[in-house]
């Protein structure tokens, strides 16, 4: 457990051998298989959450309603879903697999006792806080900005770029669902896109054609 503490935490060799004995102990890992929920808004996140192996995608959800926020891909720290335990900021994200994955966890509760102990915890811990908060603002002003042909052409660029293949197992439901808009719009939008030779669709996948012209929308 050292050794993979070791990997994701740079600060971990600069805690005192009790505390990377502590941390070491109380952290644990855990499989999920795809479509799993991780976290919702209903139960509090008392985890600081690493991605060892597979993809996780983060949703705000409201009123029924669900927005993809950002991707969580293998080596990625999540510190917003334990927001509320570390800095008092209640936060509404749902974690889900995306992949089947296996994760790494660690009690929020030891780094709040630790961080001011350890000025470089809590630095690295800040700093990815302020990094995913910053993804959310991104994804806000995109989404009020953007035509919806941009969003979904970026989502699905996003798709391909995070799965590294140019054919997505992806239903028009789920972009819909994703990116909070009307399935016949949805729908609408991919014929356009196809018409334009930028992708075709197959049951239950999109294959990207051209990913230039589909980032460059």
């Amino acid at each position: 457990m050292k050794n993979l503490l070791k990997t994701f935490f740079p600060f971990f060799e600069n805690l005192a051998p009790e505390d990377q004995s502590e941390m070491a102990y109380l952290s644990y890992t855990q499989d999920f298989g795809a479509g799993d929920v991780i976290i919702s808004p209903e139960e509090k996140c008392f985890n600081i959450i690493v991605v060892i192996e597979g993809r996780l995608k983060s949703c705000l959800i409201d009123s029924q309603r669900s927005l993809l926020l950002y991707y969580l891909n293998e080596g990625d720290i999540c510190t917003l879903a334990a927001s509320e335990d570390l800095y008092g900021v209640k936060s509404k994200i749902t974690l889900y697999a995306d992949t089947d994955v296996r994760i790494l966890k660690t009690p929020s509760a030891f780094y709040n006792r630790l961080k001011d102990k350890y000025p470089e915890m809590s630095t690295f811990l800040r700093r990815n806080f302020m990094d995913r908060f910053d993804d959310i603002l991104y994804i806000m002003k995109a989404k009020l900005l953007s035509s919806s042909k941009q969003l979904v052409a970026s989502y699905i660029y996003d798709c391909s770029y995070n799965a590294n293949c140019d054919c997505i197992e992806i239903t028009q439901l789920q972009i819909s669902r994703d990116i909070a808009i009307a399935r016949s719009q949805v729908s609408f939008i991919l014929s356009e896109l196809e018409a334009e030779g930028i992708i075709k669709m197959m049951r239950g996948r999109i294959k990207i054609l051209d990913p230039i012209k589909l980032q460059n929308i």
